[in-house]
């Protein structure tokens, strides 16, 4: 028995934003948050506990379409300083990408 897939972009740009991708974005980021918390460097513990997950929308593929995406981000005002100095969020976006 053969089967034959026919690509659907429309139906896989819907999915592509749809709430159920929201979701599992976000699942994925919370989990990164809970690496990056784990490697975070703690002098007084304010890093780490301004690292929080945003939900959010990016432009990818040839189309620029809109897709779902969520991000991991410190808020606290030094947290580039400490991204240069120890990579936290650098690691655990290579660890995502990875699909570890």
């Amino acid at each position: 028995m053969t089967k034959h897939y026919e690509s659907d972009p429309y139906g896989l740009a819907k999915l592509a934003k749809s709430a159920q991708m929201q979701k599992a974005m976000t699942g994925i980021a919370n989990a990164g948050l809970a690496g990056a918390r784990a490697i975070a460097p703690v002098a007084s513990g304010r890093y780490r506990d301004s690292l929080e997950v945003e939900q959010a929308t990016v432009r990818a593929g040839w189309r620029k379409e809109e897709r779902a995406a969520a991000r991991i981000k410190a808020t606290v005002p030094y947290a580039s300083a400490v991204e240069r100095r120890n990579k936290v969020l650098s690691k655990i976006a290579s660890i995502i990408e990875s699909g570890g």
